[in-house]
């Protein structure tokens, strides 16, 4: 309808007191809600960027390739390793905890592969203890570029000196063929940190116990343990088990058991208020890997591993023996794994095998496909390639890992069978999966036919390159002609192997954890 010039008069000046009494109180309610909001996300942003620069980080691996991952699952999935190194550093402690002297990177005295399962609800925490000896591969020192050779018959808590966090991930790898996919690595002051973070930790003891090199000093019976009390814990050795650092897995396994317990039980990540300290503690006492370096990396770690409930957690260590025969007499106090026991440990864990009898989660072969997971050779197609004299293909092969002799050995082998084989260089970055490349279509049956000599399946060969030539490059999956085959997977766990989880309410310090052979 029209409005007249007096209706939009009188309609002009009757609300203009009154939205000017509105403007009283809704500016500064606006101005105070757009502060609030503002403050928020600023707050949140210097509390990411606080978090951000506490974290300190280095890179994954010192220079060797990677062994390959485990299958995956029907959907795709693969297992995720993540290595925990606890550290024996003193730096930063006032002189506290004695060794004064110990002011580096230390010595990795703990060493626990978290071996997450495909579909992400259940883990087993695979303990290598610090003393046992192994053979230690060459490792290039991210931060100095020194090298440090490999060493035989070594114990495994040198590894950290030689070439940081990143050559413990190479010489577990080597050890146990779990390929590591993160890292972290926690300092005395990260063990007090964490465990006040959460308010302490309750364990049970089945008797006391006094320990004058850690100074725990606690009752039998149910205790909480604060910041300082829990680092006491998980150092504790000489007065529990057989004093050593095997038996000490059971004090670390119960401490960590706890701490679980209280993250998943309390609701700890879920209150901000509670989850605030855990992620200030963890970003401010422990080094992680590049790839997860960042509080939302963090965070989304966290959000994989969400759904794993204490119980689902198996705790595991390979039997192992005394090596107080051993030639050199400073390592008399050391122990060696017990094998097979324990390569078939590693084997199970691979292959996601359940330890607690609950349903295993490797995946079958796919139909047409043999048990090692190479394609089934299809007759017809084998009859109808045209063959191949070897004496008309030239291969140059190559490595990529630090094995000696490797190429020499595939030449050999190729040579053998009258191809052109010669050696060429090492590649300049590491090799985990062994490649057949050949550069004009009409070489592909050529390159299937070395790829078959070696060994190789046929999804290593590739199209790449120039050239009428094949070029072989041999990775970390590379098994050389003559070379032992692959033992076959166990079907139970090892006899003298233990398995606990993380939901038992057994005493600590008086159960016999696994076994220690004399």
């Amino acid at each position: 309808m029209a409005v007249t010039s007096e209706a939009r008069t009188g309609h002009r000046r009757k609300p203009t007191r009154a939205r000017t009494g509105r403007r009283r109180w809704v500016r500064p309610v606006a101005l105070t809600a757009g502060l609030t909001l503002v403050a928020g996300c600023t707050g949140a942003y210097l509390y990411i960027r606080h978090l951000d620069a506490n974290i300190q980080h280095a890179p994954l691996g010192a220079g060797n390739a990677p062994p390959p991952a485990g299958a995956a699952d029907e959907h795709g999935r693969t297992a995720m390793n993540i290595l925990i190194i606890g550290t024996d550093s003193r730096k930063g402690l006032g002189g506290g905890y004695g060794d004064r002297d110990n002011l580096g990177e230390g010595n990795n005295d703990v060493n626990i592969v978290l071996h997450v399962y495909p579909d992400r609800h259940s883990a087993v925490a695979l303990d290598l203890p610090r003393d046992t000896l192994i053979d230690l591969p060459e490792c290039k020192d991210p931060v100095t570029g020194k090298i440090a050779k490999a060493a035989r018959h070594r114990p495994l808590n040198e590894a950290l000196g030689r070439g940081g966090p990143g050559c413990v991930q190479d010489t577990v790898q080597s050890v146990t063929k779990l390929k590591i996919d993160h890292f972290a690595v926690v300092n005395f002051q990260g063990v007090k940190d964490l465990t006040d973070a959460v308010g302490g930790v309750d364990v049970n003891l089945c008797r006391a116990i006094k320990d004058s090199d850690s100074h725990l000093d606690l009752p039998a019976g149910p205790n909480h343990l604060t910041g300082e009390q829990g680092l006491e814990f998980v150092r504790t050795r000489h007065a529990v088990q057989d004093g050593t650092a095997v038996g000490r897995f059971s004090m670390q396994r119960d401490f960590l058991s706890a701490l679980l317990r209280k993250l998943t039980d309390k609701g700890t990540l879920i209150d901000p208020t509670k989850a605030f300290p855990v992620v200030e503690a963890a970003t401010r006492s422990i080094t992680v890997d590049d790839a997860i370096a960042g509080p939302i990396k963090l965070v989304g770690l966290a959000n994989e591993l969400k759904n794993i409930k204490p119980a689902d957690v198996a705790f595991t260590q390979p039997a192992v023996t005394y090596t107080t025969t051993d030639p050199n007499p400073d390592l008399r106090a050391k122990d060696a794994f017990v094998q097979p026991a324990a390569d078939q440990l590693f084997a199970l864990i691979l292959a996601d095998k359940s330890l607690t009898g609950g349903p295993d989660q490797t995946p079958a072969p796919a139909a047409g496909t043999e048990a090692s997971g190479s394609p089934a050779a299809d007759p017809a197609t084998a009859s109808a390639a045209p063959p191949v004299d070897p004496a008309t293909v030239s291969v140059s092969v190559v490595k990529g890992v630090s094995t000696p002799g490797l190429a020499t050995a595939a030449q050999q082998t190729l040579t053998a069978l009258t191809y052109q084989a010669t050696v060429g260089h090492d590649t300049a970055k590491p090799v985990a999966v062994s490649t057949v490349q050949y550069g004009q279509a009409d070489r592909k049956g050529a390159a299937q036919a070395v790829a078959r000599a070696l060994g190789l399946p046929d999804s290593a060969v590739t199209a790449g390159g120039g050239g009428r030539g094949v070029l072989v490059t041999l990775g970390a999956d590379y098994r050389a002609a003559g070379s032992s085959a692959p033992a076959p997977l166990p079907t139970a766990v090892p006899t003298d192997t233990s398995i606990h989880t993380g939901d038992e309410s057994t005493c600590s310090g008086g159960a016999k954890f696994g076994a220690f052979v004399k």
